[in-house]
Parts: C-alpha cells; sequence; structure tokens
C-alpha cells in the first residue's frame, strides 16, 4: 500500500511564527514529510491581512489572515467554503491525508472528511479541559471544538503516555483510535560551552513551567554562596512576565537573571550547546521537548518528571527535580554541579536516548497510520495518486 503523496497540514503556528513546542514540532515534522517525498501544503494564519503563498520545493505553505471571508472572530474558525473556493481557484488538488494540530482549523478538516471522504489524523498538542485558568466564553469554546474534532477525526495521536490516559479517563470513547506518537529532535554537535554555572531554561513563561520556584532556587544558591546565572527564554502575558520580574528583584538575584523573551527556534538550537546546563522545573507538561532537546545538544538536565516528562527523563540521563519547589530545584542543581562524572555519564546517555526520538521515524509513523486509514477507505482504494499540487 502507497504512502500519502499529498498531506495538508493544519497549523496555527508555523516557522517563523512559533510560540512553543507545537510550532517547533509541526515544522520539524513537516520538513521530515517533505524529504521523504511527500508533497505538503501547510495552511496557517497570516500576520496581516492578505495571504501569502511560499513554495520551496514539493513545500507550499499558505498562511489565511483572521479576517472575514476566511476566518469567524465568532466561531474561532476558518471558514472551510471560502478556502475550499481559494484552493480551487489556485489550482491545488484535494489531499489524500489531513493532519491537524490546531482547533482554529476544526471545521475545515471535518468539511473535507466528510464531503471527500479524506482521512483525518489530528494530534493533540494539550487538552483544552485541563488548562488552568477561568472558564472563560472562549474557552468553553476551545473545550467544546475539541471534543467535536476528537468525535469526528479518523485517528488521535498524542505525545506520550501520560496525556493519553488523561485523554482517555476524560473522553473514554477515544480509546479504540488514538495512540502515542512521540516527537521527534535534531541531533547536534557539542560546542564549547559555559561553565555548568550557567544555566537556561527555554519555554513559555506561564505558571505551570515551575519558573518562580527557579527563581527561589537561584536565590538559595547565591545565598548559599554559590555562583550562579540563570537566561530565560520565552515569553508570556505582560502581567505574569512583570511579576516574574519584580520576584526576581524581590528576591535579590536581578544581576544574575536575563530576560530574552523571544528568540527563534534555530537561534535557540544554536543557544542550547552554549550553555551549562538546561534546567525545566515544570508541574505539567503533555511532552517535554525542551528537555529532550537538551539532552541532543549534549548538555546537561535538571528536570521534573512531570507528565511526558517521565516518557525519557530519568535519573539515568538526567539529574531528576523530585518536586517543583524552590528547596528542591536548588538541591538538584547543587547535585548536577557536585557530582561532575555522573552528569558526564548522564550527558552521554542522554544523547543516545535522543538519538532513538528523531523527526524521520515520526514521519514514518504518520504515514503508517494514513496507510492504514487510507487502506480501511474504499475511495481511496479506486486508483494511484499523482505527484502534482
Amino acid at each position: 500500500m502507497r504512502q500519502p503523496r499529498r498531506l495538508w497540514i493544519l497549523t496555527n503556528e508555523y516557522h517563523p511564527y512559533i510560540i512553543g513546542g507545537l510550532g517547533t514540532a509541526v515544522t520539524s515534522l513537516t520538513e521530515a514529510y517533505v524529504r521523504s517525498g511527500v508533497h505538503t501544503t501547510v495552511l496557517s494564519l497570516s500576520s496581516n491581512s492578505s495571504i501569502s503563498i511560499v513554495k520551496s520545493g514539493r513545500l507550499y505553505i499558505v498562511r489565511f489572515p483572521t479576517r472575514a471571508p476566511y476566518y469567524s472572530m465568532k466561531t474561532q474558525q476558518f471558514n472551510p467554503a471560502a478556502i475550499e473556493r481559494w484552493i480551487k481557484h489556485q489550482g491545488f488538488q484535494k489531499p489524500n491525508g489531513i493532519h491537524i494540530h490546531s482547533l482554529q482549523f476544526a471545521n475545515l478538516s471535518e468539511y473535507y472528511k466528510s464531503k471527500y471522504q479524506i482521512p483525518i489524523i489530528y494530534t493533540s498538542h494539550s487538552l483544552v479541559t485541563r488548562e488552568k485558568g477561568p472558564l472563560s466564553k472562549k474557552k468553553q469554546i476551545r473545550i467544546d471544538q475539541q471534543a467535536l474534532l476528537f468525535k469526528k477525526t479518523s485517528k488521535i495521536t498524542i505525545p506520550s503516555r501520560s496525556e493519553l490516559y488523561k485523554l482517555k479517563k476524560l473522553y473514554p470513547f477515544v480509546a479504540g483510535k488514538a495512540s502515542v506518537v512521540s516527537h521527534g529532535v535534531v541531533l547536534h554537535k557539542s560546542q564549547t560551552r559555559l561553565s555548568r554555572r550557567h544555566l537556561l531554561y527555554v519555554g513559555r513563561l506561564v505558571p505551570l513551567k515551575g519558573i518562580e520556584p527557579l527563581l527561589k532556587a537561584i536565590s538559595k544558591l547565591k545565598q548559599d554562596g554559590n555562583k550562579v546565572w540563570l537566561d530565560l527564554i520565552g515569553t508570556g502575558s505582560k502581567r505574569y512576565v512583570h511579576q516574574l520580574k519584580a520576584l526576581a528583584r524581590k528576591l535579590g538575584i536581578s544581576s544574575e537573571v536575563r530576560w530574552f523573551g523571544f528568540r527563534s527556534q534555530s537561534q535557540v538550537q544554536k543557544m542550547y550547546a552554549t550553555y551549562g546546563a538546561v534546567v525545566m522545573p515544570s508541574s505539567e507538561e503533555s511532552f517535554g521537548l525542551v528537555a529532550l532537546e537538551a539532552l541532543a545538544s549534549g548538555i546537561p538536565l535538571v528536570s521534573t518528571r512531570a507528565g511526558g516528562l517521565a516518557d525519557f527523563v530519568n535519573s539515568s540521563v538526567a539529574q531528576t527535580i523530585p518536586r517543583a519547589d524552590g528547596t528542591a530545584i536548588a538541591a538538584s542543581i547543587k547535585a548536577m554541579w557536585s557530582n561532575k562524572k555522573l552528569t558526564d555519564k548522564r550527558v552521554a546517555a542522554g544523547r543516545r536516548l535522543a538519538a532513538h526520538y528523531q523527526w524521520p521515524q515520526a514521519a514514518n509513523r504518520y504515514k503508517h497510520l494514513f496507510r492504514q486509514l487510507q487502506g480501511s477507505n474504499t475511495s481511496d482504494k479506486r486508483g494511484s495518486i499523482d505527484h502534482a499540487h
């Protein structure tokens, strides 16, 4: 049975407009699809009011503006009819598989599935109903959209076992069509790096990521007479970032902490290998791509085993943090410094482990799932699929 020749990727994040792990994962996976011979069209958001198209070999990136007629602010959904009209006018052929990553495209994927019997795989990067914060009208819309997508989609993939467990508990009806497909990583050569006293945090600046206890840990290490520096890469709400910076001032660590804000994925990849260690103090993670990227970069990792991190973070490859509080984080960082031989051993083991998580393998898993779905779909058995867009 042949692999899918034409895929659509539906995502609100794609290089260079990446907010977090979703955008990094989708971009890397798409590149792996393209390298393996699949003609791939990414449908994403435009940062301005016009449609933009970028073509590069077998890859098309089409960005639609979030305004009428293509998008409805009320439903927070792209409009299938308007997008189909534009796509037909441009001469794009229908895909024989759709891989959706973002809820804003739920109606579009369902439209193509029901109208043309195109198999859909939905990768759930996080469960909206488990997101912290008040239940706003906007959040309720997203919860309803995700539940509908779980019902209607052909296959659901989740990046970790802990997320799959939570998904089945919340939505028991998905049991027969949900499975784990791990994210991948790009292996990097080690470079000359800073001292292990120079720590790096990468990720969104949100409460679940454990940044407040991390700042308290830096304060505790400083008070104990240790030289320590922390750089933070990532963005969050203005209010929360202001709160974090105020905490750093209050703790007397402003000169030890630098706030880098947003950096592109390619910049981050280069930066990893120059730092002394990556710290990941999360209390919740659906996968934990940053931790895997740290291992792939040959850099010491100090991390919790929250959520999806438990799939690959253990004491063989990292200094584990038993709980996300300041004292425990400080003790774990100190242990990473003290046990130099053990830390070096973990770095080598981490590189070997990361080599098993690469994007081409993830792309192959997805192509296998699409082949299964096409095999069970008689409309896809009628003839061969050509290579053109």
